[in-house]
């Protein structure tokens, strides 16, 4: 089963996130901040990452930053309420395969 962590502190969020992919067929695995996700990326095999950028200590760029810097070629998926040319720039510069704007519709 396709394995998908999201990586969100707003708990209801976090969620809606986890049933709209259960309901899909997807097997989602909840973190709720980048130090959680470091964790869970050593001991769970993940498929995909779905990562807010603005999250308590370690933010979604720096966690994209470090993971791409170790080697880590799984797909991320950046999905935040920032909006500006300049956000959705440093997530890819910092390695993002993707970038969504908050709110997502299905």
């Amino acid at each position: 089963m396709f394995q998908i962590l999201i990586v969100e502190d707003d708990k209801n969020t976090r969620k809606l996130m986890e049933a709209v992919l259960k309901e899909n067929g997807y097997y989602p695995i909840p973190a709720k901040d980048g130090m959680e996700a470091l964790r869970l990326l050593d001991t769970c095999h993940i498929d995909l990452v779905i990562m807010d950028i603005m999250l308590p200590g370690l933010d979604g760029y720096e966690l994209t930053r470090q993971l791409r810097e170790t080697h880590f070629s799984l797909p991320i998926l950046m999905v935040t309420a920032k909006q500006l040319p300049e956000d959705k720039k440093k997530g890819f510069i910092v390695g993002t395969d993707d970038y969504m704007i908050k709110p997502v519709d299905e």
